[in-house]
């Protein structure tokens, strides 16, 4: 993404503060989206690695599911990481990555319609899903105007919650067991820029809203990985937009620790 472009949102984003502040307030965090669920997600996958010499696990989504940043020249990408971390802990994933660059959760909605697709869906023992940032990133290039994004934003949140509840929903229809881990969307406007706390607010509605959404599906988890980018020290972006290596690395642990934490009892939204 070329710097200008990051430019030009970036100054939409500080417009938008001025003028819609009233609108957007800057609350230090919306309500949070609460899921508790009893799975640990490692036994389950230790107990199948028991079973059956390999796992499968297929990645979906956009360039960041593809490991689009990264410098390697073989498997990349926090899914290749993932596979890693878990070989060393006796559970061997053959990884399957379908993510694809400039993936929408629309386009998203209809590709895992593909009957090569749905048959990987259906062999799937673990599930990571990154989508949602070209959602925003199309609608900001729109006709050339960035400034579309401040009254269309409810839209575009509202029209993603329901292509990614049409994507649980099949997932789910063809694979009722899978873990599924999705990635919450990441903010790479830097916390020193004077615009980065009203983008970081947007971002934080639109996290939530995932959420809710995710919740409504078992086995089903969000992975923050904004706050764990967030708290590393150093660069973890290759580009304006998306991770490198190291950014691949921070996004692959929060998953890896998902993988690997207890949760207890129901869950629910508010």
């Amino acid at each position: 993404m070329k710097k200008w472009i990051l430019l030009v949102i970036s100054l939409s984003l500080l417009w938008m503060g001025a003028q819609l502040y009233p609108v957007i307030p800057l609350q230090d965090k919306p309500p949070e989206a609460i899921m508790v669920s009893k799975e640990n997600i490692f036994a389950k996958l230790k107990q199948a690695s028991q079973e059956q010499p390999h796992l499968n696990y297929l990645v979906l989504g956009d360039s960041v599911a593809q490991g689009f940043g990264s410098e390697k020249t073989g498997p990349h990408g926090y899914s290749s990481l993932v596979v890693k971390g878990l070989g060393k802990e006796e559970i061997p994933l053959d990884l399957i990555n379908r993510g694809v660059v400039g993936q929408t959760s629309g386009k998203l909605r209809h590709y895992i319609q593909k009957e090569k697709v749905q048959q990987d869906i259906e062999k799937a023992d673990l599930i990571s899903l990154t989508i949602g940032g070209n959602d925003l990133l199309k609608e900001v290039l729109r006709d050339g105007n960035p400034l579309q994004l401040l009254s269309e934003f409810d839209r575009v949140h509202e029209t993603y919650r329901q292509n990614l509840s049409s994507i649980l929903s099949h997932i789910r229809s063809v694979n009722k067991d899978a873990p599924i881990l999705i990635t919450s969307l990441y903010n790479p406007i830097s916390p020193e820029e004077v615009y980065y706390r009203i983008s970081n607010q947007l971002l934080l509605r639109w996290n939530i809203g995932l959420k809710k959404v995710a919740y409504q599906y078992p086995s089903t988890y969000v992975v923050d990985v904004d706050n764990r980018l967030r708290a590393s020290k150093g660069d973890w972006l290759s580009d304006q937009i998306h991770p490198n290596d190291r950014g691949y690395r921070l996004i692959a642990e929060g998953i890896l620790d998902e993988i690997r934490t207890n949760r207890a009892a129901s869950a629910s939204a508010r």
